[in-house]
């Protein structure tokens, strides 16, 4: 009886067995494959907009030399004399940068900015160019966003120049246009210089906080 048991128990495991990691694997492999395809197909996405991006990049670079060099060969300098120039490589609002309030009245009237063109020692310089400042209200998707544009050429910048004690900065007050009033408490400034020396483009952009005026009482205008 104990024979006959072993002997016939013993074919049925192997078949179990197979049974059981066929329907295991069935099972561990269904969600990992789906996930695999997604992320080959990420991949792809990634792989294939890398080179357009790559050669973008590689557009503007080659752009900015030629730029440079025409601007060298017409100041009669080579290009690498112009390398070793010194010229803003980028720009930064400084941290002191805000609204500012001219009146006794509560509510902000305008954006005090503080801008620093650097080198790429990472040295505050005073550059010539021109800025041009935008200022936007972004927190209403179905209204303008645009408030107001401001433009300086490299005669008027040089006036805004600051460079006292711990100071090195153009400051550039951007008042609110006649008969604006900010509907919300956050408005972004973008601002681009353009350097005289290379003709390139720098820019950056930041939100800040305003305070807005109170709204008058419906009520008590009746």
């Amino acid at each position: 009886m104990r024979r006959r048991l072993a002997n016939g128990w013993r074919p049925l495991w192997p078949g179990v067995l197979v049974a059981l990691t066929a329907s295991s694997g069935c099972i561990q492999n269904t969600v990992p494959a789906e996930k695999f395809q997604n992320v080959q197909r990420e991949l792809q996405a990634c792989q294939e907009r890398s080179p357009r991006l790559e050669e973008q990049i590689a557009a503007q670079q080659k752009t900015i030399e030629n730029l440079q060099s025409r601007i060298a060969e017409l100041r009669g300098m080579s290009p690498d004399a112009l390398r070793e120039m010194v010229y803003p490589e980028k720009i930064e609002l400084t941290r002191w940068s805000g609204a500012y309030n001219e009146d006794e009245r509560t509510g902000d009237d305008g954006l005090l900015l503080y801008i620093q063109p650097i080198d790429r020692d990472g040295h505050v310089i005073k550059a010539a160019g021109e800025l041009n400042i935008t200022l936007l209200d972004l927190a209403d998707p179905t209204a303008p966003a645009v408030i107001a544009s401001y433009k300086f050429e490299a005669s008027k910048t040089r006036s805004f120049w600051h460079g006292r004690l711990m100071t090195l900065h153009y400051t550039v007050r951007c008042p609110w246009p006649p008969g604006y009033e900010p509907r919300h408490d956050q408005i972004t400034a973008q601002v681009s210089f353009t350097d005289l020396l290379t003709g390139a483009v720098l820019t950056t952009q930041r939100t800040f906080p305003i305070t807005l005026a109170p709204k008058l009482d419906q009520t008590d205008n009746r």
